[in-house]
Formats: structure tokens, C-alpha cells, sequence
């Protein structure tokens, strides 16, 4: 998803929202601070990214003929042997079903009079997913699994996505989609039964867009757990910290000489 869109998005749900602290029995609750925090770090994050990303140089044909599969570690080694355009394609369209996902939850009348609070909720969950993929994908510069495959075309390792391995952006998007779906549900309906199928349906469609990933030679094993556990961390953070009842903690940005974060406190009683 590109950094423009999210962007967008993003100011589009903030702009009607009245935020503050409370909204009767909703399970959320919206504070300006914590958003213009998450917002605007995501924002300055993407931006480095992009930058990042732009200065990458595509390996050349002399460069993709010294590599070797035995460079790579054995746990990731295999990844070098596939290649799937079609898995590949599968995975794109796999993986906008997942992040279209929590639209679904609109089917819910309390859920769509809370809009607004779940929309910019969600805006966020992507900004942050996407601005921390790009900024490591420019930073990394892995060399993706195909590159070592001979049954992979010379043109697609010669492109500047050869070298953006680390980590699964696809993955990350998946479970950070499907966690966020996840929880958001169990948090309007605790009692719900059907709570345990909507967490193993989302979470092995998620699952299935890694493997994708994998058998496409875009990704690495290492490259598609990291994924899954950033994008699990961040689906879970943002509904967790807007809950009514969590009031024990701070957001805060940092600045530094040469970097740039959100710094999180949390206080025990």
C-alpha cells in the first residue's frame, strides 16, 4: 500500500472524528494526542522509508552471478529452490482480502455507529505496518530467494524489488489485518461462540499468504516469521491501547540525533 494513499486515509477519519475519552459502552475510545502521535510517527517513519528505498541500486548481472546458495543459511537455503509467478499472484489477491477483512465488521450496527473510532483505529494499524516495512526493506536490502533460483527470469532479478527480501510486507499486512479483526470482534462480542473460528480462520488465512510468499520465492522462512510476528504485534497494539479501561500508559515521541520513535510507558500500580 503506498505511503500517498495511507496518508490520505488517515486525514480523511481524523478530520469529522470528535475525539475524547469516552463513548458510552463502546469498547474504544479515541484521545487527540495518542493520535496525532501514532499518525504522525507513522507518517515521518514512511517518509524515511521511501527515501531509504529510493536510493537502493538494483543488483547487476555480474553481481547475481557470484551468489551462492551455500551463503545462505541452512534454515532459509530452501527458499532459493522456488519460484512461482502463480503463487505469487495468489498471494496478492489473498492478501487484499485480508486487509479488506474488517470491513466485514461493519455488518454490526454497534460496530458501524462506532465508524469512525474504527476506521481511524484501523488507518493507523496499516500506517504503522507499512511505515515500519519500508524503512527496514530500504535499510536491509536482502537479496530475495529468487534471485539464487536459474528458473527465475533475468529482468524481474535485475529490479530494485530483488533486493527488498526483509521482511514479508505481504505477511505483515496479513496478520496485522487479521489480529486487529480479530480483536476488535472479541472485544464487541466477549460472549460471542463464535470467537475461537474467527481467530484460527483469520489467522490461517494470514498463515496461508506466508506460505504463499514463501513457495513464490519472494521471502524467506526468516523473512515471513518476522512479518507475521511485527504484523501480529502491531494488529494487537493499537485495539489494545484505545480499550476504555487501559489508562496506564503513555505515548510520546522521541527524537534523537539519528533517530527518530514513539517511546511507550506503562505504569504499574
Amino acid at each position: 500500500m503506498k505511503l500517498a494513499h495511507l496518508v490520505v486515509v488517515f486525514c480523511t477519519l481524523l478530520l469529522p472524528v470528535n475525539i475524547q475519552t469516552g463513548f458510552g459502552q463502546i469498547p474504544y475510545h479515541l484521545k487527540t494526542s495518542r493520535e496525532v502521535i501514532l499518525g504522525g510517527s507513522g507518517v515521518v517513519i514512511a517518509g524515511i522509508g521511501q527515501y531509504l528505498n529510493s536510493n537502493v541500486k538494483p543488483l547487476t548481472a555480474n553481481d547475481i552471478n557470484q551468489l551462492s546458495r551455500d551463503d545462505i543459511n541452512r534454515f532459509d537455503r530452501n527458499a532459493t529452490h522456488q519460484y512461482s509467478p502463480d503463487a505469487a499472484t495468489f498471494s496478492d489477491v489473498l492478501v487484499a482480502a485480508t486487509i479488506a477483512l474488517p470491513v466485514s465488521l461493519l455488518i454490526s450496527r454497534d460496530i458501524r455507529n462506532d465508524f469512525s473510532t474504527i476506521g481511524l483505529m484501523y488507518a493507523e494499524n496499516l500506517l504503522l505496518v507499512n511505515s515500519f516495512s519500508l524503512i527496514t526493506k530500504g535499510s536491509v536490502r536482502r537479496i530475495r530467494p529468487y534471485v539464487y533460483n536459474p528458473d527465475a527470469p533475468l529482468e524481474k532479478k535485475l529490479t530494485k524489488e530483488a533486493v527488498r527480501s526483509f521482511y514479508s510486507g505481504h505477511t505483515t499486512n496479513a496478520f496485522a489485518s487479521a489480529v486487529f479483526f480479530s480483536m476488535v470482534y472479541s472485544d464487541y462480542f466477549p460472549d460471542s461462540r463464535w470467537r475461537p473460528h474467527v481467530w484460527i480462520s483469520s489467522l490461517g488465512t494470514a498463515s496461508l499468504v506466508g506460505y504463499l510468499r514463501y513457495r513464490a520465492g519472494k521471502h524467506f522462512s526468516t523473512d515471513i516469521i518476522v512479518g507475521a510476528v511485527v504484523g501480529s504485534a502491531i494488529g494487537f497494539f493499537i485495539p489494545y491501547i484505545h480499550r476504555q479501561k487501559n489508562t496506564n500508559f503513555s505515548l510520546a515521541p522521541q527524537y534523537h540525533a539519528k533517530s527518530f520513535g514513539i517511546c511507550i510507558s506503562f505504569f504499574v500500580n
